[in-house]
């Protein structure tokens, strides 16, 4: 039985409540003490709400349980209070009766002595409405009322008398729950970056190959080179085209459209150079002139400096994508690329570096602007406006690529593709963060405060909960935690924990996960291992580099097989 789960498995999660729920009853009436299970499910709520880890508990929980969201949200009649701490009560006792409590809850007398404790605190916080959420709030009133919650004539009729000012509700105490209500909501939105999983970072050897490795970073020390005392620009503040074409020329760019040019804005990748090479200041305008900027000269002997700022330097290159701007159309429903671009790189850091279709990120963008706009915008927005913000992503993926920030490949997952794009013709790509590049969003979140966690981080966690985070990452990354778990205990106490969450695990995923970790015990794992063998169980063993997965996606090369 799974005993761990991510915010979004709500499916998942309700199955196992429900299995809980009546092995908790079932235990209770045969030691002749009944219990509410609406209470006990509510427990398992709270859990699942909090951390998704229905067998970790310590003191801690149990006191929020009890002093704050029990009073919170869940309604219960004035002469039913006692049943709250009987329902936690016999909610651990069966958890320890199932050997279901991790490695890292409090010890049993010390839970059942904190039910003890905050029972006090969870009568008076109950006596207080003010500690109520809004729905319990009504909640509560309609109970008081004698409303039948499933008649919904009835619950009508009450909220229409309640706002007629008939029925007795003490408006003081409603508008302070809406106001608690509404600073709670604002809290959560402010969480920008929920439940980022851990990440393996290259080594400082690695970040310099790949910075030093970068055809974006070699074209921006040629450009800022190329424009030594400075080179004239027009009255618009173009190159004059005879420059543009030599130095297209020298760096073997545009040469699909130096025959046709009339304007350096002709050149759509001279252009996007020196505009790029402007943003990471390392060239500026004086007088017309194009000149470098004299405090970056040391920077292009710095690969991974200059590589940080080259990719920082993309977010605010929009209007010189893709020309779509260039010829006067508005990028797709008023949302520019210097917008978009955190939403890429945050959605592909989200993912352990990917692999993400670009169809996903499409589907987020328009998400975020039906939001800002309050409506449904698709059909504003003409099939030629959609081409152009498609081209104009495709050019900032092309630009990430040759910087060397990600790599981009094709899935063959069209059904997949086509669900999330909402149309017959998805854009098959699917894009990676490279070590780079999600060392780069890594430090970029690190300085925004975010705490973003690295392998190892989770070595002093039980292992069920390891599995679930590591269940959907890249190879490497699973591999890497898991290693450095093991590493974390003696391999006696670590076979001996494994072995615990094997005999209870029913996830295909996260039994492999634990039979990986097991064979990295030693002789410990090999007894564990026999052990399973000789009852019928999947034997361990090493697994081969892309056995872990990736989500729906084949791993990256796995699609030509």
């Amino acid at each position: 039985m799974r005993l761990v789960f991510a915010p979004h498995e709500h499916e998942e999660y309700s199955v196992v409540r429900d299995r809980l729920l009546n092995a908790v009853l079932a235990r209770s009436r045969r030691r002749g003490r009944e219990v509410d299970p609406a209470l006990v499910a509510a427990a398992l709520d709270y859990k699942h709400g909090v951390d998704g880890r229905l067998g970790h508990w310590t003191r801690a929980h149990i006191a929020d349980a009890l002093a704050v969201w029990f009073p919170r949200a869940v309604a219960v009649a004035d002469s039913d209070w006692a049943e709250i701490p009987a329902a936690l009560h016999a909610l651990i006792g069966l958890l320890v009766e199932r050997d279901h409590l991790d490695s890292r809850s409090a010890p049993v007398v010390e839970l059942h002595a904190q039910v003890d404790d905050s029972t006090p605190a969870l009568f008076d916080a109950l006596a207080d409405e003010r500690n109520y959420d809004l729905g319990k709030f009504w909640g509560v009133q309609m109970m008081r009322h004698g409303v039948d919650k499933g008649d919904v004539l009835a619950v009508q009729r009450f909220l229409e008398q309640a706002r007629s000012g008939e029925l007795d509700i003490d408006r003081d105490v409603l508008d302070f729950i809406t106001r608690e209500e509404a600073a709670r909501r604002a809290e959560a939105e402010r969480d920008t970056f929920p439940g980022l999983g851990p990440v393996l970072l290259p080594t400082a050897a690695e970040l310099v190959a790949a910075a030093e490795g970068s055809v974006a970073l070699d074209q921006l020390r040629a450009f800022t080179r190329w424009v030594r005392a400075g080179r004239r620009l027009t009255k618009d503040g173009r190159l004059w085209l005879r420059d543009a074409l030599a130095l297209a020329d020298s760096l073997g760019l545009d040469q699909f459209y130096r025959d046709s040019a009339r304007t350096a804005d002709d050149l759509p990748e001279i252009s996007l150079l020196m505009h790029w090479a402007r943003q990471a200041r390392l060239v500026r305008i004086v007088h017309r002139r194009l000149v470098p900027v004299k405090s970056a000269t040391p920077l292009l002997h710095r690969p991974i400096e200059l590589w940080r700022r080259a990719f920082e330097a993309l977010g605010s290159l929009g209007e010189h994508f893709g020309g779509s701007n260039v010829f006067g159309s508005p990028s797709l429903f008023s949302m520019s690329l210097g917008d978009a671009f955190p939403m890429l790189w945050l959605n592909l850091y989200s993912a352990a570096g990917g692999p993400v279709p670009v169809e996903l990120f499409h589907r987020l963008v328009r998400e975020a602007v039906n939001e800002q706009f309050g409506c449904v915008v698709d059909d504003l927005a003409g099939d030629v406006e959609q081409r152009l913000w498609r081209r104009d992503v495709t050019a900032l993926l092309d630009a990430l690529e040759l910087l060397g920030a990600v790599e981009l490949e094709e899935s063959f997952d069209h059904a997949h593709l086509a669900e999330l794009a909402e149309r017959d013709d998805p854009d098959p790509t699917v894009v990676s963060l490279t070590p780079i590049g999600l060392w780069a969003c890594h430090q970029m979140l690190t300085e925004q405060g975010v705490h973003a966690p690295l392998v190892g981080e989770l070595a002093d966690e039980d292992i069920e909960y390891v599995c679930v985070r590591m269940a959907a990452v890249r190879a490497e990354v699973a591999e890497a935690e898991l290693a450095a778990w093991v590493a974390a205990r003696d391999s006696r106490t670590a076979a001996h924990e494994l072995s615990r969450f094997l005999r209870r695990t029913d996830e295909p995923k996260h039994r492999d996960l634990a039979l990986s970790a097991l064979a990295r015990t030693g002789e410990g794992g090999r007894e564990v291992t026999r052990r399973l063998e000789a009852r019928g169980g999947r034997p361990g063993g090493p697994r081969p580099a892309n056995w872990f997965g990736a989500g729906r996606l084949p791993p990256a090369g796995a699609r030509a097989r």
